[in-house]
């Protein structure tokens, strides 16, 4: 296809992204009704919670987003691989789509202009560009912008191999780069340990009430999927009470727990928050702010992820499954797991 064609393409995704897309979002998310299509556009290019988040709605509510995709013809394709009526298909839109997010990514965090390859962001864009394909890669930019250029060059398509935040890092630190962790360089990725061979847990400190705001668009995100039927099935009974609590909670995690409980295993909102809520209530506030909020213990959320990990928890884990093992590797990490049946945690004021 011609440049002028390429470019033609690219305009008309764009503008749909901004008009008819936008619009089904605004249906399907009462956060984003007073958003209009430019600011929904840029808005969500520039989050990846709120990308990453939309990507998964996407792939849950396809049905919602069936009259967009059609073929030439105007025939719904229901197939990523196959072109529809712009001239790309589905796996095409969303390589773009993380393309996009990677450019404002590298322009922000590395400085210069993504699209002008004399550039320091644009140097590494270049060479990175043709393995941004995957909507999985969205929580992972972040962790890719730290890549010193020569290793990148080096790896090619091997970076399709590094899967989680956890497996780039490592790459970056080997590579004489600075992993970048809670949106800050770190010099070591390795945990320091207890006597015991466990991740050190710093001292509890007292009940401090979750501060955020609830009307976030994030939180709208953990509203809804704390109140999905199968998420309600593996968690048991909630309240509207218990439901706030936790949107609260979870809207005030750190970098390092999206990364390392919900990125590094590609888990979905839904799955997410099922093993965040089994966490809240087997540590309670106090210790669930101190371990998985800001700036929490970076330390201790890996080592709970290597915990997980050897649980062979994945994104093809069944949410009861899942339910089951969060609360059976809370142990090293703060109070015992309450008993079934015993009394919940503290309640949150949100």
């Amino acid at each position: 296809m011609s440049e002028v064609d390429h470019n033609k393409a690219v305009r008309n995704i764009t503008e749909a992204l901004k008009g008819p897309v936008a619009d089904v979002y605004r249906d399907l998310i009462p956060a984003f009704s007073d958003m209009k299509g430019d600011s929904f556009y840029d808005s969500v290019i520039a989050s990846p919670d709120m990308l990453h988040g939309c990507l998964l709605i996407f792939r849950k509510r396809r049905d919602a987003f069936s009259h967009l995709l059609v073929d030439a013809k105007g025939r719904e394709v229901a197939d990523d691989f196959v072109r529809l009526r712009c001239g790309r298909s589905v796996h095409d839109i969303i390589a773009m789509i993380v393309r996009t997010h990677a450019k404002r990514h590298f322009r922000d965090s590395l400085g210069g202009d993504p699209n002008d390859a004399s550039s320091k962001s644009g140097r590494l864009y270049a060479a990175m560009n043709e393995y941004l394909i995957h909507e999985w890669q969205v929580p992972l930019v972040a962790h890719y912008a730290p890549l010193p250029l020569a290793k990148m060059r080096e790896l090619g398509p091997a970076l399709l191999e590094l899967k989680t935040a956890a497996e780039v890092d490592a790459v970056v630190a080997a590579a004489g780069g600075t992993p970048i962790v809670n949106g800050k360089p770190v010099l070591s990725i390795a945990p320091p340990r207890n006597g015991n061979g466990a991740a050190a847990l710093a001292p509890p400190r007292a009940e401090e009430p979750i501060l955020v705001q609830t009307n976030s668009r994030e939180a709208d995100f953990w509203w809804e999927t704390l109140n999905d039927a199968m998420v309600r099935n593996a968690l048991g009974s909630l309240s509207d009470n218990d439901k706030r609590e936790l949107t609260a909670a979870f809207c005030s995690i750190s970098e390092t727990t999206r990364t390392h409980l919900l990125g590094d295993f590609s888990l979905s909102l839904f799955q997410g928050a099922v093993l965040l809520t089994k966490c809240y209530q087997g540590l309670g506030r106090a210790t669930f702010a101190q371990v998985f909020g800001k700036p929490g213990s970076p330390d201790t959320v890996k080592a709970f992820a290597v915990r997980l990990k050897a649980k062979n928890v994945s994104s093809r884990m069944d949410l009861n499954t899942l339910a089951r093992t969060a609360e059976a590797n809370l142990s090293n990490m703060g109070r015992a797991t309450p008993r079934a049946g015993g009394p919940r945690p503290p309640a949150a004021r949100v």
